[in-house]
């Protein structure tokens, strides 16, 4: 009897811990993709908007102007006045 529910308390430990491993991963991807390099999603709007002007909100303010580069985890940005921003990903806030 006693061998009986020590294996069932096993089983439902195995379960439980199956679920947290689970739960886990997912929280680790999140965090990675927070801290990591941009999303799938993000690259490719930003290659479809490449050699076009536009506007990026960024933790440090807007930058306006043409998307000239797609880096790993980075954009360089052709502004009106000749100079060339390079804009972390990390920091942006929005695209239009």
């Amino acid at each position: 009897m006693l061998h009986r529910k020590l294996i069932r308390n096993l089983a439902q430990i195995r379960l439980q811990l199956s679920r947290l491993t689970a739960r886990v991963q997912a929280l680790q991807e999140q965090v990675n993709e927070r801290q990591g390099g941009p999303s799938s999603s993000v690259i490719a709007l930003l290659t479809g908007k490449l050699n076009t002007r536009l506007t990026v909100e960024t933790t440090a303010g807007s930058v306006f102007g043409t998307l000239i580069a797609i880096g790993e985890d980075f954009v360089q940005i052709a502004e009106p006045n000749g100079s060339i921003a390079i804009i972390p990903m990390r920091s942006f806030l929005s695209i239009s």
